[in-house]
């Protein structure tokens, strides 16, 4: 069976310095990003959008571009870059909502700055365009 993931690298801009959105991973030691599975007849694009709703309350995102395509066994993960809307708070908690396996859980994010550090600060998975994400936010 074909899975398909979306993940979402959300960053906002502080005093020139591009930070990415985390939470503390429930499964394993580490940081985590927002992420789901797409659902029925739902793109990547569209998949990253609505798991960044559903696991932040954040509405109004805009995507800049997809970073790059991975597999994971027969999971299909897709990385995008996106640019928070303004005001976000430093620290926030949010309820998942939707239908997957998280629904319920409450998440507490948080903002790390966009340096190699990251690398070994994502669980597996979530790290794995890093150095695209250092790249692409250099360039904007």
């Amino acid at each position: 069976m074909h899975l398909r993931k979306a993940f979402a690298y959300l960053i906002r801009v502080d005093h020139l310095k591009p930070k990415l959105l985390v939470f503390n991973s429930l499964e394993e030691s580490g940081l985590e990003v927002p992420k789901g599975a797409a659902e029925e007849g739902e793109t990547f694009a569209e998949a990253v959008v609505r798991e960044l709703r559903e696991e932040t309350g954040i509405t109004d995102a805009r995507t800049i571009r997809e970073l790059g395509t991975t597999w994971y066994g027969n999971e299909e993960q897709r990385f995008f870059l996106l640019a928070a809307q303004a005001g976000l708070p430093d620290v926030f908690e949010h309820t998942v909502t939707g239908e997957g396996g998280d629904r319920g859980f409450r998440y507490v994010f948080h903002w790390m700055p966009v340096d190699p550090s990251l690398r070994a600060e994502l669980v597996q998975g979530c790290g794995a365009f890093v150095d695209a994400l250092i790249d692409a936010v250099g360039r904007l």
